[in-house]
């Protein structure tokens, strides 16, 4: 797995403070952006409690408050593995997520999102996205060398 840029560290968490007043905001854009561009997984979302957008807010909130030390998220990032498993998300919904993200960021946040800013926040997505693809993955192994046994 690729490292995670210095560069993209310090940008991510230079904006911490910023997405931190504004992150329900964002957040409640990208899932109207995703499921209007990308109604196909708007079913991995049924079961979602009713404060998914402020859930998933607040894990925003913490990568970039912690985007330099991710050993403080192990448990976090377990968790979201998960529930990844159990709602069956899989790696190609990743780029689905990211592409209203990065959007929902620009369109709230404004003038602000830099080019610098948005590559900086892209690199750190998809750095988190491979973390959490490659504990799936570990996840589906492990389910399925239970079904086999």
């Amino acid at each position: 797995m690729a490292e995670l840029s210095a560069q993209a560290q310090l940008i991510v968490k230079g904006t911490a403070p910023l997405l931190k007043e504004k992150a329900a905001a964002v957040t409640t854009r990208m899932y109207e952006l995703m499921f209007s561009n990308h109604p196909e997984v708007k079913p991995l979302f049924v079961n979602a409690p009713n404060n998914q957008n402020e859930i998933l807010a607040r894990s925003i909130i913490a990568y970039s408050e912690n985007i330099d030390n991710l050993a403080a998220l192990d448990g976090a990032l377990d968790k979201i593995a998960q529930h990844h498993l159990n709602t069956k998300v899989k790696p190609e919904h990743y780029p689905i997520v990211a592409e209203a993200l990065l959007q929902a960021m620009v369109e709230v946040l404004g003038d602000v999102v830099t080019d610098e800013i948005l590559n900086a926040w892209k690199e750190a997505y998809w750095f988190l996205a491979d973390v959490l693809i490659e504990r799936e993955n570990a996840l589906y192994q492990q389910q399925a060398g239970l079904k086999v046994a």
